[in-house]
């Protein structure tokens, strides 16, 4: 049985660029600046902040200097909010967003800022609670509550405040991207965003029906959102269809081409609703279109914005690098060089250099203090955020990312975690980082060649080559491309990075028959996560119950195959030294587990040299991962692990050492040379909290 969460291993890679590849980039900047020499490029200009609550802030603040009204939605939740562009145009209202239970803090203040009088809030209690009015109503704003039993009533109740209206706007409740991308016309249009379930209408939305002298109903989706049956309920029913939120966007934005002022655009990501949603009142205001983007180039998006490439002045960017890459924005600015782009692919050692800066080291510790076990990251955006894998960080309660220029961090909050993919988010008081660019996952296939990187000491990368070996492995319900690269000891969390210096996955090691699998986590599974924001230290991560010894993942067999595969050579300070790791091969003291490591004795040299360079915080923390690899397959029990060489026995210490590396040294004693690495359980704590005290 495979077990995902047993292991603790990934690996790592590296990248860099020749003069060679300067000349084609240079070529490449020829061919754009020849196909788009009759046009100015329009200016880009970003809105974002580090999170939807701040960036629905910015675009607030940059929109508004003063605001009579504000319309405040649940910012983790789609459904009630979608329909408040036409009514944030009635009031010329931003839209601001907030947590469930407390009011966000940049909201709070741009609520003041704006000095808004009436908010109107949208949604009931149970996505935005009494707490949350309450902390509006006590800075003097009057708050009205929008809400009904369930997002279609909310709707309405939000359409009724629009007055008199003679069009409808019809999309589907099931999903968020249609009501962005008509909302902008909506608000213009004072057309009510009406939501529907797929096959009927509620009793809300028929009464509103017959309450009002409609005219004309836009509706948008396809059949199979909103079938025929709900269709022909509303008057004068204009379908705009596409297959899928893209092509329909782009519809859209077309029919309703004369409406916009096309000199100015937003740009939004399609795969998720917050940055758009804000950004529809900011968008209606200035009657501009929001043009919906995948998380890669998109044909149909790309030809709308190059048909309108010699009328934009401005592209307005909605959400930071993280969700809008510059990269991705570029591919869409320069359409002509995508074939040439796509093409490039660049060697192991441009790759190396490339990522050299963007790959970190993670050590966690317990507790106390103590560390417990360390790996790989890898940096997601300027301003601090880290992915890596959540095996790493699940037992911890504080950490540090050290960053390649030698710069220590601690880590400040986790910002999501998935434990069934091991995916893991941190966050870092760090700015100015060079972030990885994403990849996308699903184009990959069987056969493409691939580079694992990691970062295990804090100093130099680790690179290894191979293929993928298999797209899409399941292994206990979760999604893994497996890959035929190494991944060694200490790069948990490392990058999967294509020819084209793209990261494709977060590396993992999983166990099955006693044979090691090198695994990815797909990258697009990382990319719904990047923004959440849970705001929980290492410390409140919720704990695992201590299991019953019976619940031991690997036998003392696979457990020792497992050492040896992964642990069996220790390369530090430029030199190596081999062991040979056995699990309960004897009993020692009161322990009723043990484990051995023994050093090859022709590495005896190396180990002495590795000692005097002083690199004793780089074995205290490569055994500490072991002991830490020991605690996960042993749960509900505590491991302290020792080192000893040239040690002094009163017997012939045989054959816990092999007989040719003790001497007699005289005076009734016996001279070791021989390095053995132990650990033991140290059952009289009674505790499964790991402790590591690695001392020679």
């Amino acid at each position: 049985m495979v077990d995902k969460d047993s292991l603790k291993m990934k690996y790592h890679k590296l990248g860099r660029k020749y003069k060679w590849l300067t000349l084609v980039i240079f070529i490449c900047v020829l061919q754009i600046t020849f196909n788009r020499n009759v046009n100015a490029s329009p200016l880009t200009h970003r809105i974002a902040g580090y999170t939807q609550y701040d960036t629905s802030s910015d675009i607030a603040k940059e929109g508004w200097s003063q605001s009579d009204y504000a319309i405040l939605a649940y910012g983790d939740n789609f459904p009630d909010a979608l329909a408040a562009a036409p009514l944030a145009k009635k009031y010329n209202a931003p839209i601001l967003l907030t947590k469930a239970q407390n009011l966000t803090p940049i909201t709070k203040q741009t609520l003041q800022d704006l000095k808004v009088k009436s908010v109107y809030l949208v949604g009931g209690t149970a996505v935005v609670s009494l707490t949350v009015e309450n902390q509006v109503k006590d800075l003097g704003i009057n708050v009205t509550r929008l809400a009904g039993g369930d997002r279609y009533d909310t709707a309405i109740e939000i359409a009724k405040q629009l007055g008199d209206v003679q069009e409808l706007s019809v999309v589907s409740g099931d999903d968020y991207a249609d009501a962005l991308s008509i909302s902008p016309i909506a608000a213009q249009k004072n057309a009510p965003i009406i939501l529907v379930p797929r096959d009927h209408l509620t009793n809300s939305i028929k009464n509103y029906l017959s309450s009002n002298n409609i005219s004309h109903t836009y509706l948008i989706g396809t059949t199979e959102q909103i079938n025929e049956s709900v269709s022909t309920q509303f008057p004068n029913v204009e379908r705009i269809t596409g297959s899928d939120k893209y092509l329909r966007n782009v519809a859209v934005l077309n029919r309703f081409n004369s409406n916009f002022d096309s000199t100015k655009i937003f740009l939004a990501t399609g795969n998720g609703f917050a940055d758009a949603l804000a950004g529809s009142a900011y968008a209606a205001a200035q009657t501009a279109p929001i043009l919906l983007v995948d998380y890669d180039y998109n044909q149909t998006t790309g030809d709308y914005l190059n048909s309108k490439s010699s009328i934009i002045t401005q592209i307005n960017i909605l959400g930071g690098d993280v969700i809008m890459p510059s990269a991705l924005v570029q591919k869409y600015l320069y359409p002509s060089s995508q074939e040439t782009l796509q093409g490039l692919s660049y060697t192991a050692s441009e790759i190396a250099k490339k990522f050299n800066p963007s790959i970190v080291n993670i050590e966690v510790s317990d507790s106390n203090g103590i560390p417990i076990a360390s790996g790989s990251g890898y940096i997601i955006d300027s301003t601090g955020k880290i992915a890596t894998n959540y095996h790493l960080i699940k037992d911890a309660y504080s950490a540090n990312v050290k960053t390649k220029d030698g710069k220590i961090f601690d880590v400040l909050k986790v910002l999501a975690y998935d434990s069934k993919q091991d995916l893991a988010l941190l966050k870092i008081d760090a700015t100015g980082l060079q972030p990885v660019t994403l990849g996308d996952s699903d184009k990959i296939g069987t056969g493409d060649k691939i580079y694992t990187i990691g970062n295990p000491s804090g100093k130099d990368d680790t690179m290894s080559d191979g293929i993928i070996s298999t797209k899409s492995e399941v292994i206990d319900g979760a999604s893994y491309i497996q890959i035929s690269a190494s991944i060694s000891s200490g790069t948990s969390g490392g990058v999967l990075v294509n020819e084209q210096a793209e990261v494709i996955g977060t590396t993992t090691v999983d166990m099955a028959g006693g044979q090691n699998l090198y695994l990815s986590t797909p990258i697009n599974l990382l990319k719904p996560m990047l923004t959440q924001d849970i705001n929980q230290t290492l410390a409140q991560l919720p704990r695992e119950s201590s299991p019953t010894p019976e619940q031991t993942k690997k036998t003392d067999q696979e457990f020792a195959a497992y050492l040896n595969s992964q642990y069996g050579v220790m390369p530090i300070a430029g030199k190596s030294v081999r062991f040979t790791w056995k699990v309960n091969d004897y009993k020692s003291g009161v322990s009723d587990i043990s484990f051995h490591g023994m050093m090859n004795s022709a590495d005896y040299g190396n180990w002495i040299q590795i000692i005097n360079a002083n690199a004793r915080a780089d074995i205290m923390l490569y055994f500490a991962q072991i002991n830490n690899d020991i605690a996960e397959n042993y749960p509900g029990k505590s491991f302290s692990g020792s080192v000893l060489y040239q040690d002094y026995y009163p017997y012939f210490a045989s054959p816990q050492f092999p007989p040719n590396d003790v001497t007699f040294a005289g005076d009734g004693k016996w001279l070791v040379k021989h390095t053995i690495v132990s650990f033991y359980d140290l059952y009289k704590l009674n505790t499964s909290e790991p402790r590591v005290n690695v001392a020679d």
